[in-house]
């Protein structure tokens, strides 16, 4: 049986969206994603049943993302074919999301039944789907599909929103609090659902009202080159919502909301590009995964952002090209569905083949990136600087990521997400803790958490790059005069190079850590790795006897790889130290470095650069 969905088109989705599924362009990523729509939809037909881990940290959440997913799909579906096979089959889910005794893993940990007590993340994804479940079917609901609706959102959903956070001086913890995605997931889920509702819910103005109090300081937390503490994986959860929300918001108001006239909103968009070259995640912190999600179509196409609409097209295509079931790795939202509902439906054209920032240094956050060329750079690394006080942030500073060829070759393991991820010693964790990272050790410990480091752009004749100061706050039982990083790229891509000091009032050990998931070939002052296409040979140079010793990782839970350490160790300990690193990506590398001149010499195919190193400062002469 064949039906036309009749949205009320409140949300951010438009009439126009909805009738150009029954007419997509012929385009590969499109064409794929209806292949990938087809089949799990089918299959959901066939087999509501969602699988959950129980054991598994949050599993309530978990839950919620896949009826999400699922509802979404099948009301896309139900859009594009008119089958109402897919419709039943979605409010079906949403009975199923009706009867759950729990909605927050929180409370059934606590076996707290009570309705109003929490607003949590799980609370928030449900109210999101309900909202777009409503918004989608309003105009075609038998009245006992609109009370399912209805009741589930005034009781699970509106009204414990208002509970807790109704009342000034009262809310939940994360209410107003600017840098943390629960802001935005929790606000943004039910302020859509409250949208979606209007006036059917006598909760939903104040609801309105309490939303665009508590989301404002998030957006409003964006610099203007919209950069993002949490990582580029929290980000697009965080971002996710709140973009929903705020151009459903535009939609029903049928003006520009002032938050996404900010400049740091638009500018955002580019920060995960940054900090995932080819989608490989080389931000920092939790979640470190670049999640190409389709509400970045709406964002860029209300900001006329051509080369991100590019970009996220050739990511996708890259994607699926090999199996079109890895258009869901678009995290664990329901990526197929929002593409076909967002994508502009035509290849976007690039403004110009380079335009984005060689070497952006993220202002507040100060994380700075070097990349030979762009969008897919040869030559890329991240480096972390700034501060450690936000959410999901590791012991990291100074840190360093390399990606060659779209390939990460200096790297960092993924977070085991247990109880104690997020608790009092998660930096007890190993791939939380300074031992897991790339970074200078000083007597075998890192820089403290918490602490900030201030980045600094530096540059001269056929190199540039950033230095980062740690002295201040190394803390390594000594007193310090100098400690921190120079990292630089050379004659535009030709090579890296890091360089590490220490000047301490006592005697100290030092070295230098890089990780990798690669295969290593050692040599007594050099290594090589190698990944599938890429290669990257590291050359080793000090001011102090050093030994290049093979280390291995520890992760917390049993991985297919463990990471290979290179550490580039002091044997003795020593009053002041440089110790240097030349990665070179084509060739082998050399590096020479005289104590006596401060001067460093590096040399491979296509570059010879001589730099003098300052005596008692962090500078490059």
């Amino acid at each position: 049986m064949s039906a036309s969905i009749r949205p009320s088109h409140r949300l951010a989705v438009s009439k126009t969206a909805w009738m150009n599924l029954r007419h997509l362009p012929k385009l590969p990523l499109i064409r794929r994603a209806v292949q990938s729509l087809d089949r799990t939809c089918a299959e959901w037909v066939k087999d509501r049943t969602i699988q959950t881990d129980e054991t598994g940290h949050n599993w309530h959440l978990s839950r919620a993302r896949t009826l999400q997913t699922r509802v979404v799909s099948l009301l896309v579906q139900y859009g594009r074919t008119g089958n109402r096979l897919f419709r039943q089959v979605a409010l079906d889910y949403i009975r199923d999301m009706a009867g759950w005794e729990y909605w927050s893993w929180i409370t059934w940990r606590d076996k707290n039944k009570d309705f109003n007590a929490i607003f949590d993340l799980s609370y928030g994804e449900n109210s999101m789907t309900l909202a777009l479940a409503y918004d989608w079917l309003a105009d075609e609901l038998e009245e006992s599909e609109r009370e399912l609706i209805i009741q589930t959102a005034r009781q699970r959903s509106l009204i414990p929103y208002l509970t807790r956070n109704g009342e000034p001086g009262q809310e939940m913890w994360y209410f107003r609090k600017a840098d943390c995605n629960w802001n935005t997931v929790c606000n943004g889920g039910v302020g859509l659902l409250a949208l979606a509702l209007g006036d059917a819910c006598p909760e939903s103005a104040r609801v309105l009202e309490r939303v665009e109090e508590g989301i404002r300081p998030y957006f409003e937390f964006l610099g203007d080159d919209g950069a993002w503490p949490e990582g580029i994986g929290y980000w697009g959860y965080g971002h996710r919502y709140g973009f929903w929300y705020l151009l459903s918001r535009e939609a029903a108001d049928h003006k520009p909301h002032p938050l996404l006239q900010r400049e740091g909103s638009r500018a955002t968009l580019l920060f995960p590009f940054l900090f995932s070259p080819h989608g490989i995640g080389a931000g920092f912190g939790d979640a470190n995964v670049f999640f190409p999600l389709p509400f970045i179509y709406a964002a860029a196409t209300r900001y006329q952002q051509p080369d991100i609409i590019a970009e996220l097209d050739r990511r996708l295509l890259l994607l699926t090209q090999d199996d079109t079931e890895k258009l869901n790795a678009s995290g664990p939202w329901p990526g197929v569905a929002e593409l076909l509902l967002f994508h502009p439906g035509r290849p976007a054209t690039r403004r110009s083949a380079c335009p984005w920032p060689r070497a952006p240094l993220m202002k507040g956050l100060e994380w700075s990136c070097l990349a030979d060329r762009w969008p897919q750079p040869h030559l890329y690394a991240s480096i972390r600087g700034g501060s450690t006080d936000a959410p999901h942030t590791h012991q990291d500073l100074t840190d360093l990521r390399v990606v060659v060829n779209g390939e990460p070759l200096i790297t960092n393991l993924g977070m085991a997400y247990l109880d104690s991820t997020f608790g009092k010693r998660r930096f007890e964790l190993y791939e939380n803790s300074a031992a897991s990272k790339n970074i200078m050790l000083v007597n075998g410990i890192g820089i403290p958490h918490p602490a900030a480091v201030r980045t600094q752009r530096i540059s001269g004749p056929r190199w540039e790059g950033f230095s980062l100061d740690a002295t201040a706050v190394q803390n390594p039982g000594t007193p310090l005069k100098l400690s921190g990083r120079i990292v630089l790229m050379l004659a535009r891509g030709k090579a890296l190079l890091v360089i590490d000091r220490l000047s301490a009032e006592h005697a100290a050990s030092v070295e230098t850590r890089f990780h990798t998931f690669g295969r290593v070939k050692w040599q007594r002052q050099s290594a090589l790795i190698t990944e599938k296409s890429a290669r990257l040979h590291l050359a080793f140079a000090a001011s102090t006897p050093c030994r290049l010793v093979k280390g291995l990782g520890l992760p917390t839970r049993p991985t297919p790889l463990v990471d290979t350490l290179l550490r580039w160790m002091s044997e003795g300990l020593v009053l002041d130290a440089t110790l240097a690193t030349l990665l070179t990506p084509n060739g082998v590398g050399q590096l020479q470095f005289d104590e006596a001149t401060k001067c460093l010499k590096a040399s491979g195919p296509g570059f010879a650069i001589k730099l003098h190193l300052a005596s008692d400062r962090l500078e490059v002469e």
